[in-house]
């Protein structure tokens, strides 16, 4: 009997969702401040304002004063003196309702999606149909969101399950945000990751995390990171790429087909592609989501008044823990690949136990290429799920197609993946198994390479270093949002930055 896996990306098929979620009762003040946040500017509107603000409260700019990071890994560190030295003394965290309306902008549940392709363009290579506020290839949720605040290290994943086909349509919507952010994240840490500006090889100069992050997982911050993993895509879209293209994976050393020569045939497979390259493909499909990400918290900083900097320019394999002996990261495990049959030395995520764990075959959670190949196949078929006729997804949660456009969906053979298909990238995913080692071969299937900081700014760095626009008193790095901030979003508080 072979054996069942449990999803291990973030969309789950819970048919008994809707009947237990109970609504959330927030506040007057609560409700008051979400009101606010839905009231902003136009997408337009911020567009013409938005920056990466990267000076915080509670930051620092090359003071040339020694600091010891006692929240993070107890180094001492030292930022030469220079023309920005700026020590800022105020501290003030972001809010929970100010976490939970970023983490929902950022890849929150709003609705369901519309899955208007046709049948014959390939609808069957969806694995899911929750709707996030984020675009993924073939819908497939692979990716999450780690936040770090002052409190500890957490996943951010709310249930693929949904409550209505567009989740948010008014007010009376609100309290779902908070409760995606109260009950539906997972507690991975105490504290903050042991990460900070000049991570690297002891005894060395070396500055894993880049020049430019001197203040990277500083108290009073919230770091968002974006952490995706390619390896469900790379299986999914053989599937489509078998079927729908008539393409296959070859041998970057050789040029012959990646074990599926017997199906290297007209109307079957035709014409050929480097598995390097199709490595590649996946690594940047996996871009543009968490750029996606990335953006949508930009944004929604920005029409908070929040200053968002957004940040690559690190390695991430330190960031994820590939490196324990200099920093355990957010703590994701790696595989000991041989070096015969790794010759570009790629590491190689299993991922977080029982957390985030990676689709990568040979791994505890897919042993086999069989299991890996059957897993991602029938996700989309099992009970629960948006082609299954045993509770299906769609009936259950009402959307996107009505239920005799669904019955007709269901019924049409093109809905199925092909025998011949399944079994050309079973041999695809056994031959680069078995000669390289792993799958996905050439790159890791978990990337965390982009990430977004957000802080409340501290005006008095701005106001002491920037130009103002002709007529004006503040620095143009101020908008009106960010001057209200505290007025609009933290009523009961003081202003810290009223001058």
């Amino acid at each position: 009997m072979a054996t069942v896996y449990k999803p291990v990306f973030p969309t789950r098929y819970d048919p008994g969702y809707q009947e237990r979620v109970k609504k959330l009762e927030i506040t007057p003040q609560e409700l008051e401040f979400f009101k606010t946040a839905f009231n902003t500017p136009s997408v337009f509107k911020l567009l013409s304002t938005v920056r990466s603000r990267r000076f915080g409260m509670g930051y620092r700019y090359e003071t040339g004063e020694p600091e010891t990071r006692s929240w993070s890994d107890g180094k001492t560190v030292r930022q030469e003196k220079g023309p920005l030295a700026f020590k800022s003394e105020k501290h003030a965290p972001l809010s929970e309702l100010e976490e939970a309306l970023i983490a929902w902008a950022a890849l929150g549940p709003n609705g369901v999606v519309l899955a208007d392709a046709p049948l014959h363009g390939n609808i069957s290579t969806w694995v899911c149909w929750s709707g996030r506020t984020i675009p993924a290839p073939c819908n497939d949720c692979a990716q999450d969101l780690f936040i770090v605040n002052d409190e500890g290290t957490w996943l951010y994943r709310p249930s693929g399950e949904r409550m209505a086909p567009v989740e948010i349509k008014s007010e009376e919507d609100y309290w779902k945000i908070l409760k995606w952010y109260r009950e539906e994240r997972i507690k991975i840490s105490d504290k903050r990751p042991d990460l900070g500006w000049g991570a690297g090889p002891a005894g060395t100069s070396v500055n894993m995390m880049g020049p430019w992050q001197y203040n990277v997982n500083r108290p009073g911050s919230t770091w968002f990171i974006p952490v995706g993993d390619v390896g469900f895509e790379h299986i999914n879209v053989l599937f489509s790429m078998y079927e729908w293209w008539h393409m296959y994976l070859t041998d970057p050393e050789t040029g012959e087909p990646c074990g599926c020569g017997e199906w290297v045939k007209p109307g079957y497979l035709e014409m050929g592609v480097p598995a390097t390259m199709y490595d590649e493909l996946l690594t940047m499909v996996h871009s543009y989501v968490v750029g996606a990400m990335v953006q949508n918290i930009r944004l929604a900083s920005e029409a908070l008044g929040l200053g968002a900097w957004v940040f690559c320019g690190f390695v991430d394999e330190l960031v994820l823990g590939a490196f324990p002996d200099i920093s355990k990261g957010l703590g994701f495990q790696y595989m000991e690949r041989s070096a015969e049959q790794n010759r570009n030395s790629i590491l190689t995520s299993l991922g977080l136990p029982g957390i985030k764990e990676a689709v990568v075959v040979p791994s505890p959670q897919f042993p086999t290429a069989e299991d890996i190949v059957d897993y991602v196949m029938n996700v989309r078929y099992t009970s629960g799920s948006h082609f299954s006729r045993d509770d299906n997804y769609a009936m259950r949660n009402k959307g996107p197609y009505k239920p005799e456009v669904m019955e007709e969906i269901l019924d049409h053979p093109k809905i199925q993946i092909s025998d011949w298909v399944h079994d050309a990238v079973l041999a695809t995913v056994k031959y680069l198994v078995n000669k390289y080692g792993v799958v996905p071969t050439f790159t890791n299937p978990i990337h965390a390479n982009f990430t977004a900081q957000i802080h409340h700014v501290d005006l008095d760095f701005y106001r002491q270093y920037q130009l103002g626009m002709d007529g004006e008193t503040e620095p143009y790095s101020i908008t009106d949002r960010i001057l209200g901030h505290f007025k609009d979003y933290h009523p009961n508080e003081p202003d810290l930055n009223a001058q």
